[in-house]
């Protein structure tokens, strides 16, 4: 196991999401300023350890959200009516610059069509007229059956959270307990990447949420017993997720850490 990556952003790390070729060790991360109420998107690059680039993207807010990653682009939607809970618009990232390639308003993303197309939806009364784009150009073009291009599916798990009264959270907590010398979990994300168990734990200290990151093997050998964030007011949604042989979790809300699994 080897520490890849880990750098540590300014704002609050909102939204993480890898892409979507499962070759590709690019990650799209929506970071968030809640003081100036700004939002800003940055890509790393796992494989060569460096943030590709971070900014401020031309036509965003601070309702602005990270929704795709394929196609060389990260695709974003804006909220032009907050109150209304649904997105008005569809932004495309270049994955490389992160500037700007196309904007189409009034549409919303459904899902990547394959063959360098994207399944959009439009508003129309009550109801949603159905199209493609050209993931590259964003050019509209009429709703045709597409194959979806062959490949590997997508690697990407996230934990299965235990909270107290599962069946399986007293085991896993009497393993934790054992394995780190006194740690009672209030509540337990667990993956698995055989030879290795990881969890992701909460105690409670002094009031106050404190989380750990546990990595064991199926040998029960302590692989990596690390503090991620401490006076948390909660536990939260998960930190953590896996992507082929890559683990990548956050530490204190604004720090983006990568470990390889072999």
């Amino acid at each position: 196991m080897q520490n890849l990556f880990s750098f540590r952003f300014s704002e609050n790390i909102w939204r993480v999401m890898p892409d979507a070729d499962p070759f590709s060790s690019l990650w799209a991360i929506e970071l968030r300023n809640p003081d100036s109420r700004e939002v800003s998107f940055a890509v790393i690059d796992t494989d060569n350890l460096a943030v590709k680039w971070q900014r401020h993207v031309e036509g965003t807010d601070w309702w602005t959200s990270l929704t795709a990653f394929s196609d060389h682009h990260i695709y974003l939607h804006n909220y032009r009516y907050p109150e209304v809970p649904e997105p008005t618009d569809l932004l495309a990232v270049n994955v490389e610059t992160g500037l700007l390639s196309w904007i189409l308003p009034n549409h919303l993303l459904v899902s990547n069509a394959g063959n360098g197309l994207l399944e959009i939806a439009t508003k129309q009364g009550d109801s949603f007229k159905h199209l493609h784009c050209n993931a590259a150009t964003g050019e509209v073009q009429p709703l045709m059956a597409a194959p979806t291009e062959p490949g590997e599916e997508i690697i990407l798990t996230e934990p299965v959270r235990y909270n107290e009264g599962n069946r399986y959270f007293g085991q896993l907590a009497q393993f934790i307990n054992n394995a780190t010398g006194g740690h009672n979990p209030a509540a337990i994300d667990y993956l698995e990447k055989r030879p290795y168990i990881i969890f992701s734990y909460y105690i409670y200290e002094q009031d106050k949420t404190v989380q750990y990151l546990l990595i064991v093997t199926d040998q029960k050998q302590q692989v990596l017993h690390e503090k991620l964030s401490e006076e948390r007011e909660g536990t939260g949604r998960s930190t953590m997720m896996l992507k082929a042989s890559t683990l990548v979790y956050l530490k204190n809300s604004n720090e983006f850490s990568s470990l390889t699994l072999s």
